[in-house]
């Protein structure tokens, strides 16, 4: 749902820092050495990305937020910590917890092979489905391959507002080479997730959208996040602009359509660091499950290693170590976005920040977990 005139109107007017605590929380310590990283990092010659924002929330504090940059080159908009953005793959934990709930509701079972929950038609694709679990697409153990090449993300930046579908995904993923055997080992691959959004909809009957909205977005009352259906260009002031360079050039991409990675994410989800923390708070703590028990099956990470810290892969959820620190969350990267949002277990602590373009986070990322690590309660 789009966010309110007069929630737009306060994200356009209150400062990066300095909101008053409520009565029963202490103002976050580390609220204004967070917002000089903000600062000195988009005051540098070299930095690659317009804007930035972040959000911090530990138990006995008031929330922290800031931005620094510009939402808009063009117009010169500023960057605010309540604007709104793609989220790219943070869309896999949103679908991962619909898919558990109907798990835990007896729709099917995490061991359910795909022609248990998926129409012939569109597993004949695939001749390996029969061997292939509803886990091992929430871990991307399935051994499909991926569509997401260079010469595909080329096509949807040469024809933004391209109306993708599913079966486009699948057909260009069934064509490419499998990573390995079902279950053998991790490997990322959007496919998996467009599959479970076909998942959704064969078990409720419901467009996955729908489903993820009902389950996850209005149960934890995620007032400022959307899934805008394909077609539609959500507008207003607190929408913050998509950039890539191209060619030597900065170029706006804001107006890719929803529809560009489906339920995997890309342009699927628009929200804000707000929701995005309140959103993994919920998960997390496990409100948006029955039982404990399927928030640790969420969190049975698979060996998925990478030279960027992740070390592990659950059910829709990574787990990462950086330089000792461990966080638990997901990253999410689309046209013109990077987002990381995380819970660090040993802080009590979770953090999601977004850059404006699909750059390396870390000149933002490093310095906010070491600051966050040695801050003191």
């Amino acid at each position: 749902m789009a966010a309110s005139a007069a929630a737009a109107l306060l994200a356009l007017t209150l400062p990066a820092v300095g909101i008053a605590a409520p009565p029963h929380e202490k103002p976050e310590p580390a609220g204004p050495k967070l917002q000089a990283i903000l600062d000195d990092v988009m005051s540098g010659p070299a930095t690659p990305f317009p804007g930035v924002a972040l959000r911090v929330r530990r138990p006995g504090h008031a929330p922290w937020t800031g931005a620094a940059g510009k939402a808009d080159v063009k117009r010169g908009t500023p960057m605010h910590p309540g604007d709104r953005f793609r989220a790219g793959s943070i869309m896999k934990p949103f679908i991962a917890a619909a898919t558990l709930q109907l798990v835990e509701e007896g729709r099917f079972s995490l061991d359910a092979r795909l022609p248990a929950v998926l129409p012939a038609r569109t597993l004949e694709r695939f001749p390996e489905a029969g061997q292939i679990t509803v886990r091992m697409l929430l871990n991307h153990t399935s051994g499909l391959g991926r569509y997401d090449d260079d010469l595909f993300y080329n096509e949807v930046i040469a024809n933004p507002r391209r109306r993708w579908t599913t079966a486009e995904f699948l057909d260009r993923a069934a064509a490419q080479p499998r990573f390995a055997a079902p279950g053998v080992l991790h490997a990322y691959s959007n496919t998996n997730y467009n599959l479970l959004g076909l998942v959704l909809e064969h078990a409720t009957g419901k467009p996955w959208r729908t489903v993820v909205r009902e389950r996850v977005i209005d149960r934890l009352d995620l007032r400022h996040t959307s899934l805008p259906e394909p077609g539609t260009t959500p507008a207003g002031p607190d929408i913050a602009r998509a950039y890539e360079h191209i060619d030597g050039a900065l170029r706006d991409v804001t107006d890719v359509d929803s529809s560009m990675a489906g339920a995997a994410g890309g342009h699927a989800l628009l929200t804000t660091t707000a929701d995005l923390s309140r959103f993994l708070d919920g998960l997390l703590d496990g409100k948006l499950f029955r039982h404990r028990r399927t928030l640790r099956q969420m969190r049975t990470f698979v060996a998925a290693p990478s030279p960027e810290g992740q070390v592990g892969y659950g059910l829709g959820l990574e787990r990462y170590v950086f330089d000792g620190i461990e966080m638990v969350g997901h990253l999410g990267t689309t046209a013109g976005f990077r987002v990381v949002m995380g819970r660090l277990p040993a802080q009590r602590t979770t953090f999601v920040m977004v850059i404006t373009t699909p750059d390396d986070p870390t000149p933002v990322l490093m310095p906010t977990l070491q600051v966050l690590t040695r801050t003191a309660s």
